[in-house]
């Protein structure tokens, strides 16, 4: 055995799920198999070591999910698997890709041949950091040691989109200039616009944002498409608590970009116990009550995202009540409410950016589905 095959051997499976429009059952079923074997999701491509595409994609959703593979260093391994059924086989390959030195002398060909595999037009600040997203020093629940806002950050949530068109400046490299524009407090700072997914974890599937930035704040956004409707599939799933299981599914991706690790993996572990039959109504009243009284998440969350019915913390709160609900009384599917999500924009306007993604996921914003 040589040395290269040894360290591959030892390399961690660390993936990046990119979940796609329509690909809402094979996301679920990725994410169970990853925590069934243990493995350590990734929040960028830079902790990557395997990019598992669940579902489909189409031309424009494949692009953003080129521009995140070229940004994963190798050793690394791609996998698409749209068949639920299909999960666990297809991570088998992923992992004997990634330890494959055949495999991967291959790949490193060919990333220096097209010239590290990084193009002008890719020049987005996934795998990089910005500063002041400081939620990675909250104590309580474990929230530090780069699992909170500032150990994903920016960078840490990929912000992987295809492109940063600043000002059409460009340097060498392909790389863009900021303009200078006036900032909420009159003064004229730098303006980068980033284009955020399809790509990114805990991000609703196919949605795109264009942001304009100063800083950290977000100066003005609009949506360039708008997130695929995952409504359809969770209305379809027959006589079980469905609209708990979609809530918690909701809950893991907020409480991920919380920091708080432990309790969205609970969540996703309840959600799939929902979607295998059970009812797991104790562990729910544990979980919930502790999620309730997070004094953490009161602070971080508490005055975000304003609307008439509450904040990111009241969302989170609803959802827990509507949860518990449906599994005492499972019933119909409540209405549809797309104004929310319609609202998006102007709800990011003077957020920073860590804050946006939790307005973001706060509003789970599906077409068709309430949030």
């Amino acid at each position: 055995m040589d040395l290269t095959t040894w360290l591959l051997g030892r390399t961690p499976a660390r993936p990046l799920v990119a979940a796609v429009p329509g690909g809402t059952g094979a996301r679920l079923a990725v994410e169970r198999e990853i925590r069934v074997r243990g493995w350590v999701p990734a929040l960028s491509p830079a902790e990557a070591t395997m990019l598992v595409v669940a579902g489909a994609p189409d031309s424009a959703t494949e692009a953003g999910v080129e521009a995140v593979w070229r940004q994963i260093p190798a050793p690394r391994a791609r996998v698409d698997v749209a068949d639920p059924g299909e999960v666990a086989r297809a991570l088998d390959r992923a992992e004997r890709v990634l330890r494959s030195p055949e495999h991967q002398r291959d790949a490193g060909a060919e990333t220096h041949q097209s010239g590290g595999g990084t193009h002008p037009a890719d020049h987005d600040v996934g795998g990089r950091d910005l500063p002041g997203h400081g939620m990675g020093q909250m104590g309580e629940h474990g929230m530090g040691g780069g699992h909170g806002m500032s150990g994903h950050g920016a960078g840490g949530h990929d912000m992987t989109g295809h492109e940063m068109h600043m000002g059409g400046m460009e340097m060498p490299g392909g790389i863009g200039m900021a303009d200078r524009a006036p900032d909420r407090d009159g003064l004229r700072l730098d303006r980068l616009t980033f284009r955020l997914g399809p790509v990114l974890a805990a991000w609703p599937e196919g949605l795109v944002l264009r942001v304009d930035l100063q800083g950290d704040v977000v100066q003005e956004a609009t949506i360039e498409r708008s997130p695929g409707s995952t409504a359809q599939f969770w209305e379809t799933l027959g006589e079980i608590p469905r609209l708990a299981a979609w809530r918690l599914d909701s809950c893991a991706r907020l409480l991920t970009l919380a920091g708080w690790d432990a309790a969205a993996i609970t969540a996703a572990r309840l959600r799939d116990d929902i979607l295998a039959g059970e009812r797991p109504s104790a562990a729910f009243a544990r979980w919930a009550r502790r999620v309730r009284r997070s004094r953490v998440l009161r602070w971080s969350l508490s005055g975000l995202g304003v609307l008439d019915g509450g904040d990111v913390r009241g969302r989170l709160l609803r959802w827990l009540d509507e949860a518990e609900a449906d599994l005492r009384s499972p019933d119909r599917f409540p209405a549809h409410d797309p104004g929310p999500a319609a609202a998006l924009p102007g709800l990011l306007t003077g957020a920073e950016l860590a804050s946006a993604r939790l307005i973001i996921a706060s509003l789970d914003p599906y077409p068709g589905g309430r949030p």
